[in-house]
Formats: C-alpha cells, sequence, structure tokens
C-alpha cells in the first residue's frame, strides 16, 4: 500500500471550527508504481473548488454522524489522476469539473485531492471541461447551472409565457439563459432596477421590479394571459392566494427556495408538504420543490453542452486562496446577514443582485 497525503477542510460539527487538516488514502500500486483505484471510482487533483451560501448552510446543521470529520464544498475542476478499472469514458490526465454530494460523504471539494464515486446513491457528476473555458470558469457553474437545468426538466420551453423569481440570483441568471436558449416565448423576470440591464442581456423580455409591489405588477402581466410556468429562485408566498388567475390550469410552479428561504419551519416545510400535495394531484396546478442533491442523473452532460455552444455565459464574483476559505465564506456571510435582516428594508430588497 501507498500513502497519498493530502490536505483538506474539515468540521467536527456545526458548532465547531472549520479548519485545514492533514487526511490520506491508501492505494495499492501496480508494477510501475501507478495507484490503483478502487474499480468504480476515480482520483481528482483538485484546482479549484467554489463556495455557495448552501455549503456554508449545510455546515451549520451538520452534527450526524457524531464521530466522522465533515468536509465541505460540492463544485470542483481539476485533473484525473487516477482511474478505477471499470470507469471507460474519462482518461488520466483529462480536466474535468463536476458536482460532489459533499457533506453526506464526509468529504468536501475543499481539498487537494478527491475520490469520486462514479456508481451508487452517492456518485459524483463528472464532465470534461469544455475547450472554450478555464478551470476557474468550470468550476463556477455545475451547482448553479445543474439546478436551473433541474428546473425546467422535463418542461416544454418553446413558446411558453414564463415567470422567473429572482432574476439576478446566481441560479436565476443561469435559468433566463437556458429559457431563452430554449426559445422560451415570453420571459418575465422580477429582480431590482440595478439590475435591469443584465437580466435583459440575458434574455429577459419583461422586468418586475421588486421594490415595488410584486403582485399587482404581475396581476397586470396575465391580462392578456396567464403564465405556463412560474420559477422561483427567491422566495416566497404572495402568488398562490392568487394562482387561479396568474397561472394557467394544471401549470407548473416550482422553487429552489421555498416559501421562506431564511426558515426551515415557516418556509421549507409548507413548500415540501405542498410538493406532497402536488403529488396527489389535490391543487390544481404542478408545484414542486427542487433541490440538487444526490444521486445524480446526467445533468452534468446537457449542462457542459450548454456552456460548450456558449448559450450560457459564466460569473465568477471572486477567487480566494485555499487558506482563505473561512474570509469567503465571512464574506458571503455578511452579505446574507444584511439581506435577511428585517429592520433593514432598503438592503433586504437589494439582496440576490
Amino acid at each position: 500500500m501507498t500513502k497519498l497525503t493530502y490536505k483538506r477542510y474539515g468540521f467536527k460539527n456545526g458548532g465547531s471550527p472549520l479548519e485545514i487538516i492533514t487526511d490520506s488514502f491508501d492505494f495499492p500500486t501496480d508494477a510501475q508504481g501507478n495507484f490503483i483505484i478502487p474499480k468504480n471510482k476515480i482520483l481528482i487533483k483538485i484546482y479549484y473548488a467554489s463556495l455557495n451560501p448552501v455549503d456554508y448552510k449545510l455546515k451549520k446543521i451538520t452534527y450526524f454522524p457524531p464521530f466522522s470529520l465533515h468536509g465541505i464544498g460540492k463544485d470542483y475542476s481539476g485533473e484525473i489522476v487516477g482511474l478505477g478499472s471499470n470507469v471507460k469514458n474519462f482518461k488520466v490526465g483529462e480536466f474535468v469539473q463536476g458536482f460532489h454530494p459533499g457533506v453526506i460523504t464526509d468529504d468536501g471539494t475543499f481539498s487537494q485531492y478527491l475520490l469520486i464515486d462514479t456508481k451508487g446513491l452517492f456518485k459524483t457528476e463528472i464532465a470534461t471541461v469544455p475547450q472554450n473555458i478555464s478551470l476557474e470558469q468550470a468550476v463556477a457553474w455545475p451547482l448553479v447551472l445543474g439546478t436551473a437545468i433541474k428546473v425546467i426538466s422535463d418542461l416544454p420551453i418553446k413558446g411558453k409565457k414564463i415567470l422567473v423569481f429572482g432574476g439576478a440570483t446566481s441560479v436565476g441568471r443561469y435559468l433566463v439563459q437556458l429559457l431563452q436558449a430554449e426559445k422560451a416565448g415570453e420571459i418575465v423576470v422580477s429582480c431590482s432596477p440595478r439590475s435591469q440591464e443584465l437580466v435583459t442581456e440575458l434574455g429577459a423580455t419583461k422586468i418586475i421590479n421588486y421594490r415595488e409591489n410584486v403582485l399587482n405588477q404581475v396581476l397586470e402581466n396575465v391580462k392578456d394571459k396567464p403564465f405556463d410556468y412560474i420559477f422561483d429562485t427567491w422566495g416566497g408566498n404572495e402568488l398562490f392566494p392568487h394562482l387561479k388567475q396568474i397561472l394557467v390550469k394544471n401549470g407548473t410552479y416550482h422553487t429552489i427556495v421555498g416559501d421562506d428561504p431564511h426558515s426551515f419551519f415557516t418556509g421549507t416545510s409548507k413548500s415540501f408538504f405542498r410538493t406532497f400535495l402536488s403529488w396527489l394531484h389535490l391543487l390544481g396546478y404542478s408545484y414542486q420543490y427542487v433541490l440538487l442533491g444526490a444521486g445524480g442523473t446526467g445533468w452534468i452532460n446537457k449542462a457542459r453542452e450548454y456552456v460548450a455552444n456558449d448559450d450560457v455565459q459564466i460569473f465568477i464574483d471572486k477567487i480566494y486562496k485555499f487558506e482563505d476559505l473561512n474570509d469567503a465564506i465571512e464574506d458571503i456571510e455578511r452579505i446574507m446577514i444584511q439581506c435577511i435582516r428585517p429592520e433593514n428594508k432598503q438592503r433586504y430588497q437589494q439582496c440576490g443582485e
């Protein structure tokens, strides 16, 4: 056995600090000294990992299993340095990016090396990096673009009238671009005036100013025809009492944040219950709380196609050094705290830009 020692971020539970630790893999080697990787797995040298709000939110609520040293991070880009015997579609030396289940598997992408599984419940999404983007860009899109793809999955988009809440959020920006690429008929998007120009460039055909009365603006937009689909990347419940007027019969309402993105019990739990009622066909419309979780379904190949065809613009906020992950988390948390502080109404309205 040969030991591969590397550094990664780890924490014991949601209340403990996130620290750089030393870990290792133990692999047998062949006659040439190459690692023999488990048959369905790929060993990746991580070059970049991206930080999403869900990463530190999951960290805060992770307490089980109690004796594990959990990792953090789901998005990655890097180089394949070892392949299992059953892996046929990749080669050592290829540059790849993807989406990793993360906390569930007690590791994470904020690591110098990552051993991913290509089979089973907790398999990792992986695809080669398109030639038209850099490794920095490659790590920026898997979670957010993958979520946007799942929001519209199996829905005919061409010619449809669609409402998008939160068009300037990370997922919203990709969602608007996908709708344009799939030739939606009308793309009505909520955002602030400051984000209007960007969102319009990405494909929005009409803007709703969420600093003003959103419901009234939505009702104004359905005087001639209701929406076929509503996609919510921002959170809220003000439309539900009026859905018969706003949404076509048996229309679709998909959300990635629920009624209240800042409270599980008052928001997320209601959304899961509404999803259950929809499954029983008791709502008169199709409702789904969309999560990009473990057990990938191959969506990354579709996402890669959009990227390779220049159908989507990739966004990077800032690049940090490996040692500065805690600083990056503090920066994002500072913004999020300002966003959700009820008494700071003006900042709350600007959040998500």
